[in-house]
């Protein structure tokens, strides 16, 4: 007997696999072509060289990770010729939980470079070990996300220490790496303090959902007729502010946890051969990822907003997703 229902998998991957374009993935576009363009154009002359950077920066889930995933995939599509003749290439280095700049440089051979560390290397000579292998490599790049933890909170000499230390990556005379940090809001402080590594790095800035902004208003309108549309069902119905209201608050305002209840909205209308979304279709998906009791829902309930506080959902959001992953 099969556990796994093929019909209900291929919706779910039809509507996971699209990748809705935002507007600020121009904004960051932008600022990856400014980055390469800058190194492009410098390697070319064949002198030593200062790389650029950027800095992307947001509350979390609000798709920093996936907007630049999605661009790193486009930068290493082997498209973009360097002038060392090999295509760009820009590695994904995730920071889970505190550590420190040699930890870092671990990680970044290990999860970046693919290279296993040997026995007791010292600091100077794992990171040694980076540039050589990048440059080995064609590795043009490094994406550190959520880089806010590589930052000591008490020790300002600490915390000098590793802002110099991306420095250095950036002004290696013999491999300039183009870094992009990504991460939540604390880290623009922690770059700021260093204002030549800030002046190098371009800031690029992912905000929460805003209804109170017109422009929000249509995106989410926007983001909802999009997946709907992909999965075949109606949703002019749902398309008012109450609805976005109830949804944005659903979601604790993150643009990439309103994905979710939306996927699983349109699979089950589509799984029930409805041909237009309704509330009980949002209700069920959330109370299902919430675990909350079924018909609890910010789509249900018609005075909602004092039950159900936006950063309260996102944490129960956030927990819920930490209990899976154990």
């Amino acid at each position: 007997m099969s556990f796994v229902n093929t019909n209900t998998a291929q919706a779910f991957a039809d509507l996971r696999g699209a990748h809705y374009t935002f507007p600020r993935a121009q904004k960051l576009r932008e600022g990856f072509e400014w980055m390469l363009t800058d190194y492009w154009s410098k390697a070319l002359l064949g002198r030593r060289f200062e790389a650029r950077g950027l800095l992307v920066t947001g509350p979390s889930r609000t798709g920093k990770s996936a907007e630049i995933e999605h661009l790193l995939a486009k930068v290493n599509d082997g498209e973009t010729a360097m002038p060392d003749g090999r295509p760009a290439k820009i590695v994904s280095v995730m920071l889970a939980g505190t550590m420190t700049w040699k930890d870092l440089g671990v990680h970044t051979l290990r999860e970046g470079l693919h290279l296993p560390t040997r026995g007791k290397m010292t600091q100077t000579e794992i990171w040694d070990m980076v540039g050589f292998q990048a440059r080995a490599q064609g590795v043009h790049g490094i994406h550190y996300d959520e880089c806010q933890h590589i930052f000591p909170r008490k020790s300002v000499e600490g915390r000098a220490m590793i802002l110099d230390s991306f420095k250095s990556l950036l002004k290696n005379p013999d491999w300039p790496l183009m870094l992009v940090l990504s991460g939540v809001d604390e880290l623009v402080g922690h770059i700021a303090s260093e204002e030549q590594l800030a002046y190098l790095l371009r800031p690029v800035q992912f905000h929460e959902i805003g209804l109170q902004r017109p422009e929000d208003q249509q995106e989410l309108n926007s983001l909802c007729f999009a997946y709907a549309d992909k999965a075949g069902v109606d949703f002019s119905g749902l398309s008012s502010l109450d609805f976005f209201r109830r949804l944005a608050c659903a979601c604790g305002n993150r643009w990439g946890l309103a994905i979710e209840p939306l996927i699983d909205a349109c699979v089950a209308a589509r799984n029930s051969a409805d041909m237009a979304l309704t509330s009980e279709h949002f209700c069920r998906a959330f109370t299902a990822r919430t675990a909350l009791a079924p018909g609890y829902s910010p789509f249900s309930i018609e005075k909602f907003e004092p039950l159900f506080k936006g950063e309260k959902m996102f944490e129960l959001w956030e927990n819920k997703r930490a209990a899976a992953q154990r």
